[in-house]
């Protein structure tokens, strides 16, 4: 016959068991500051940081439940080296409780519950984190990867990355915030929340509202998954996105250089116009640089060839009805080509003018070319 344990019986062996461990000098497991972070030679600092402004204890609280997202030593070193300070220097920083909040979600996220394109509210609710989950199978928190997970303690999990956090406002919450909801699916697809939310970078996006996807599916003959399947949508992304922080008074007529490689063509004549599209509105601020709101996707190749760019020819009058005109030589040889980089007219100019009232309402470039020289010129068709 069988002998039933009470459970108060159950209740002592269990104590017993846990007095043994401590006498024997062994740890049970406690919590994510004590057991994961401050035991760990890659996060010291992170370590200072929190025993500095008193969250240590908050995460060695046994009833919390937490998610740490823990920058190691060297994220810690980077950002001072960007911040032209040290260690000492971000320990002073006003702000650092703040920033080390943005670290903590009050609930347990393994690494495998990560959705692409979650966005969470961490204990500092001032921004939140944008998760990305890769299709190489690597986890981001913002810019930061995760560099090792799932380091488990009985009141959470603490996740490393490779990078400091801020709760900066960056170009990606522009988009959120102001109902980019085509454009925000977009970047999560193509997998560039990193890039697009690293606070100390300087960028400068045309955002292009969700009617402009809207119009591009149906001249596409799609619809919006049918945009978020192109195989080159990160590609087509990256064409509106310009290094550096470019304020509609730093424009100029010409051309300039994306991240995705090519170039998009500025025209100041009219309004202001981004290769066809036109900026509805400017100047749109971020901590990590501007966004110019665009009625129209852009479309990379369109707005010049490379040899086009040493070469730029005024046409006139422009805006025209029917015929432009140029300084070129007779018999020069031209080509028209619309917005989407279709070639709609060439020829033979005898006397620098070609008649353009066959064409349709809309930007143009012109091709000219004379002798081993060629020229871009642009114009707009009323």
């Amino acid at each position: 016959m069988k002998m039933k344990i009470s459970p108060l019986i159950n209740k002592l062996a269990s104590l017993s068991m846990m007095l043994i461990i401590s006498t024997f000098g062994l740890k049970a497991q406690t919590n994510v500051f004590d057991d994961v972070i401050a035991t760990s030679p890659n996060h010291t600092s992170l370590a200072a940081a929190l025993q500095q402004e008193g969250l240590d204890a908050a995460l060695q609280n046994p009833m919390g439940t937490f998610t740490v997202f823990a920058p190691d030593n060297a994220a810690f070193d980077n950002l001072a080296a960007a911040l032209s300070t040290d260690i000492a220097g971000l320990l002073a920083n006003p702000a650092l409780s703040d920033i080390l909040l943005y670290h903590v979600l009050g609930q347990t996220v393994p690494a495998a519950n990560v959705t692409n394109g979650a966005i969470v509210t961490p204990l500092n609710p001032v921004n939140t984190l944008k998760l990305t989950a890769t299709s190489m199978g690597s986890v981001y928190v913002n810019q930061a990867m995760v560099n090792a997970a799932d380091l488990t303690a009985a009141n959470g999990v603490v996740h490393s990355i490779n990078a400091v956090l801020l709760p900066a406002e960056t170009v990606v919450d522009i988009a959120i915030d102001n109902g980019f909801s085509y454009l925000t699916e977009a970047v999560v697809e193509a997998e560039l929340l990193p890039a697009l939310t690293d606070p100390l970078s300087a960028l400068t996006v045309f955002a292009p509202t969700n009617q402009a996807f809207d119009n591009l599916a149906t001249a596409l003959g799609t619809d919006i998954n049918g945009i978020l399947a192109l195989p080159n949508l990160a590609d087509v992304l990256l064409y509106h996105v310009v290094g550096g922080t470019v304020l509609s008074t730093d424009l100029s007529n010409g051309l300039v250089s994306t991240l995705e490689g090519s170039d998009i063509l500025v025209d100041l004549t009219t309004d202001v116009m981004i290769n066809d599209a036109t900026v509805t509105t400017a100047d749109v601020t971020a901590d990590n640089g501007v966004v110019h709101i665009i009625n129209k996707v852009l479309l990379p190749g369109t707005a010049a060839i490379n040899e086009l760019e040493n070469n730029t020819i005024a046409v006139f009058p422009n805006p025209s009805f029917d015929e432009i005109r140029f300084n070129a030589a007779s018999n020069s040889s031209f080509e028209i080509v619309d917005a989407n980089g279709t070639t709609v007219k060439k020829g033979t100019s005898l006397d620098g003018k070609v008649t353009i009232s066959d064409l349709e309402k809309g930007n143009y470039f012109i091709k000219i070319g004379e002798g081993e020289t060629i020229s871009l010129g642009k114009f707009v068709k009323m």
